[in-house]
């Protein structure tokens, strides 16, 4: 477990490190962008988490500093925290990244850069090695499929954040979700 730097400290209990991980991780290449992270050390993380490598827990919050801060709110809102101990687990990990993380990226974002930071639904059309054209309510977009480790991809319904898929989804998630971001 790790401890979050915040008023109230909190410990975190991570369930699935590996589909938080996915998420956050594009994250980075914002602050790549802004200079606070080294893309050389992004390519190393990302590799980490193709290769199943683990991540420590005491990293998580130094790595994901917004995320890991926002989403003390997400898991508030399923009553996910007891005994100062948050239960950062899939439905945390959805109700951040689905819900309520588009709000976080409208209020700390440069609206011009924005559109890439929401997480979208999409439904894989064409795949080219470990990068594919998928479908979203914003149009095509080619992404890295490399988090997936799946080869029985096309015609999947997915999440993207950023240029990376982030997990398979059911297709009742996919069209809740591709009706909520397509508005």
């Amino acid at each position: 477990m790790i401890k979050q730097k915040s008023k109230k400290l909190l410990k975190y209990d991570i369930k699935n490190k590996r589909l938080f991980l996915n998420y956050a991780m594009p994250c980075l290449v914002e602050r790549i962008r802004r200079g606070e992270f080294k893309l050389e050390e992004f390519e190393k993380l990302c590799e980490d988490l193709i290769e199943g490598r683990e991540i420590p827990d005491e990293e998580m919050y130094n790595l994901f500093p917004v995320a890991m801060s926002f989403i003390e709110d997400s898991a508030k809102k399923l009553d996910k925290i007891k005994d100062n101990v948050l239960a950062l687990d899939n439905d945390v990990i959805h109700q951040y990244f689905w819900y309520d993380h588009d709000s976080v990226v409208k209020s700390r974002m440069n609206p011009e850069r924005r559109d890439y930071c929401f997480v979208l639904p999409a439904k894989v059309k064409k795949i080219f090695g470990k990068e594919g054209i998928v479908e979203t309510p914003k149009g095509e977009r080619r992404v890295s499929l490399a988090f997936l480790n799946n080869n029985d991809l096309l015609n999947k319904h997915i999440t993207i954040h950023y240029y990376h898929a982030c997990e398979i989804i059911s297709e009742e998630d996919f069209n809740k979700l591709w009706g909520m971001k397509n508005e």
